[in-house]
């Protein structure tokens, strides 16, 4: 089932959960992008605790998944907004806050780069395939690159 199917589909709170755990994985994309390797729960875990904010890693897991209950722990939300650089009122789930334009931007980024790490991998793997074959497969990856950018507008 896709995700679009699941949030529809989904009670107000379990609409809420998805939408976290949304922003919080854009985050991590967006982090992981800037500085060149993913973020580590010990090291968020630990930037949180020096705030005096106490996140396990079972909490930390059913945040990023959308699973378990609802977070709305504020002075947890708040630390990680001011960890990520972004309005805490992203995270708290507040009326109309946009998408930080860092993270479109980032986003945009990494997905650009694994379309064209797609195409690389498809053309090393075909091997020796005539110039039109080979157009016609990237025009094909363009198309389901396009269709799933249509998707979701804001933010892939």
């Amino acid at each position: 089932m896709n995700e679009t199917r699941l949030e529809e589909n989904a009670s107000g709170d379990e609409r809420a959960r998805y939408e976290l755990a949304r922003k919080l994985n854009l985050l991590l994309d967006a982090f992981a992008a800037e500085r060149g390797n993913a973020l580590t729960y010990k090291e968020i875990a630990a930037v949180l605790d020096a705030r005096g904010v106490r996140l396990s890693r079972a909490r930390w897991s059913y945040m990023l998944s959308g699973s378990g209950y609802l977070v709305t722990d504020e002075s947890l939300l708040r630390g990680l907004a001011e960890y990520f650089d972004v309005d805490p009122e992203y995270l708290l789930g507040g009326p109309g806050v946009p998408e930080p334009e860092r993270v479109i931007a980032m986003n945009e980024m990494i997905i650009a780069i694994r379309a064209a790490k797609v195409k690389n991998f498809a053309a090393r793997t075909l091997g020796e395939v005539s110039p039109p074959t080979l157009r016609a497969i990237t025009e094909l990856l363009n198309q389901v690159i396009g269709e799933a950018d249509d998707e979701d507008p804001e933010v892939d």
